[in-house]
């Protein structure tokens, strides 16, 4: 897949473009600027499953509760 470049004018803050030029360069902001957006405006939505380490899925057992049960059952 080719990817043609687009070219447009956008405004930065005298701050964010000095701080450009002094990080990357001044012929690799273009770039810079297109990771940023691809990273900020592509992220995938991630799950909070996992975000406790010590919270596992190891052990778990579907049980029913005693109302759930069908009329015969026993436990």
């Amino acid at each position: 897949m080719t990817v043609l470049p687009v070219k447009t004018t956008i405004v930065l803050k005298d701050e964010v473009y000095e701080y450009l030029i002094k990080k990357v360069g001044r012929r690799k902001i273009s770039e810079t600027i297109n990771k940023i957006l691809m990273k900020q405006l592509f992220t995938s939505s991630k799950s909070m499953f996992g975000v406790d380490p010590w919270l596992t899925t190891e052990g778990l057992r579907d049980e029913e509760e005693p109302h759930e049960r069908k009329m015969g059952q026993s436990a």
